[in-house]
């Protein structure tokens, strides 16, 4: 018996990852299929050898299935207040904007690991071009997600979860920090990858289309 129990102990955490399962409120409610939305909570930040812009006013909205399939992004919009746009560290602005909206085919799986996190968020077909000043002048890079498919994968947390990065709001969030970048096109200054970091918060609809965000989410097996 007690072989049995340390085997179960050690299985990894990805093998929780084959049923997922998003419901309104908490663990008991209702599942829950519809828009979704992503708001930035603290700061977003791309990184290069050149400089880091920084911006506090993100949003990122799209659609999930109930099983966590067909994440798909209809729009993906970064500022800064003040701005519009994001100050970086080479003394100039930069400016955030999508490229082939939307971006389907992600997902959100039900992949804990304790301590830390209860999910994945995946954002699939990720490009975005960044339009810079500084010493360097002027110059426009386009990045595109490192992980398969152009993915960008974030850990999702539970409202639940001590382990949230933010803990002082209580809704579910995702994380990605310093996530790889790679170079798509752009200007022969551009740097060959990039890192983002950035913290959401994430909400659905109570009334389905309404475009109001207050539905709290939670993920399960």
């Amino acid at each position: 018996m007690t072989a049995v129990v340390l085997a179960l102990a050690f299985v990894p955490t990805s093998a929780w990852a084959g049923t997922t399962q998003i419901h309104r409120n908490d663990q008991f409610g209702a599942l829950y299929s519809g828009k979704v939305r992503a708001t930035l909570i603290g700061n977003v930040s791309i990184t290069t050898s050149l400089a880091t812009a920084t911006c506090n006013v993100g949003v990122i909205d799209g659609t999930v299935q109930s099983n966590g399939t067909a994440l798909n992004v209809s729009a993906y919009n970064f500022s800064n207040n003040p701005g519009p746009q994001c100050p970086n560290s080479a003394g100039g602005q930069s400016s955030v904007s999508a490229v082939g909206l939307p971006w389907n085919g992600g997902n959100v799986t039900y992949a804990p690991v304790i301590p830390g996190r209860d999910g994945t968020l995946t954002i699939s077909g990720v490009k975005v071009t960044s339009v810079s000043t500084g010493w360097f002048g002027t110059i426009s890079c386009t990045y595109r997600g490192s992980g398969a498919g152009n993915s960008l994968v974030l850990d999702a947390f539970n409202s639940t979860n001590a382990n949230r990065p933010v803990i002082g709001v209580v809704q579910a969030q995702a994380r990605a920090v310093n996530y790889t970048l790679n170079k798509d096109s752009g200007s022969f200054l551009c740097p060959s990858t990039a890192t983002y970091s950035a913290t959401f918060q994430l909400l659905g609809e109570t009334v389905a289309n309404s475009g109001v965000y207050d539905q709290k989410l939670h993920l399960t097996a």
